[in-house]
């Protein structure tokens, strides 16, 4: 665990104190370290396309991104079986 808190973007998760996040990153670093070091740079490269990015381009995805998730609640609420 102690390399994953030098990894820049692993430092930030662990120091949030997500229990979960914390025993799922010890479990990945014990049984397949592979897996976690790819975790990480999808991280990086998402966190990097996104700061390319202009901040309204940021704002306009953002909005979208709510929207869907809008949507998405509507339809299974709907949906037989659905919560309401």
């Amino acid at each position: 665990m102690d390399a994953l808190r030098r990894c820049s973007i692993w430092g930030i998760v662990l120091g949030m104190g997500d229990e979960l996040v914390v025993s799922v990153c010890a479990y990945l670093a014990e049984h397949d370290p592979d897996v976690l070091a790819a975790v990480g740079d999808v991280d990086r490269s998402l966190i990097q396309a996104e700061l390319r990015r202009s901040p309204l381009e940021r704002l306009v995805a953002s909005v979208q991104q709510a929207r869907f998730y809008d949507r998405l609640a509507a339809a299974r609420q709907t949906a037989p079986g659905g919560t309401q």
